[in-house]
């Protein structure tokens, strides 16, 4: 059965916002947890890929197949970038928040894709920045699930041995002695990001 997360992706999107209204040029232009991506990069990203219908993405991207040899990596990058530097920091926001308005009316799409894209790019942005958000427990876990599936074989492997324990969200995943750690730290892990930084209960380090 389909979830519905158009709440969740909304209020993410205008937390991210109210982070984001607040930057300086630096920071805007510092690295995200994205290799090659600035926070504002991955800002474009976002305005793109959860902002648009697919037929919008497939027309802001089609030009650019002939540039990045139908690299699909490539093209993300490029379109990316494309849409960071069309518009101004501030109209970055306002599209954010727009974007927020249509999925909690139920405009758009507002499915678990949209969700793990929204909130892993938003945990992006605000954990080098020492940022805070809170996103939806249920959401949380959804999209650390999401994570699991296409997680490398080494983080699977510490998932298999190992029971992640989000405390400040109150789920866990996996089997075996308790890492406790934060549902962001956890879903960044699984999503190929570094952060997890807890202690199991042996005492070892789970980075």
């Amino acid at each position: 059965m389909r979830r519905d997360y158009g709440v969740q992706i909304s209020d993410t999107l205008v937390q991210l916002a109210s982070v984001l209204d607040g930057l300086d040029p630096d920071q805007w232009a510092a690295q995200s947890l994205c290799d090659r991506w600035s926070v504002r990069d991955v800002v474009g990203h976002l305005v793109w890929r959860v902002g648009g219908s697919y037929g919008d993405m497939l027309r802001t991207a089609w030009p650019l197949l002939t540039l990045s040899r139908a690299n699909p990596g490539a093209i993300t990058d490029a379109v990316s970038r494309q849409e960071a530097e069309a518009s101004s920091p501030q109209e970055l926001v306002r599209r954010l928040r727009r974007i927020a308005a249509f999925r909690l009316a139920g405009l758009g799409r507002t499915g678990t894709g949209d969700l793990i894209e929204t909130v892993v790019h938003t945990y992006d942005i605000v954990q080098p920045l020492g940022a805070r958000i809170e996103v939806d427990a249920d959401a949380t876990r959804r999209v650390a699930l999401g994570g699991l599936m296409l997680a490398s074989a080494e983080r699977r492997a510490v998932v298999a041995q190992h029971t992640l324990f989000a405390s400040d969200a109150g789920w866990a995943i996996g089997r075996g002695s308790i890492i406790d750690a934060t549902a962001q730290g956890i879903v960044l892990f699984l999503h190929g990001r570094h952060p997890l930084r807890a202690v199991d209960e042996t005492g070892a380090n789970a980075d």
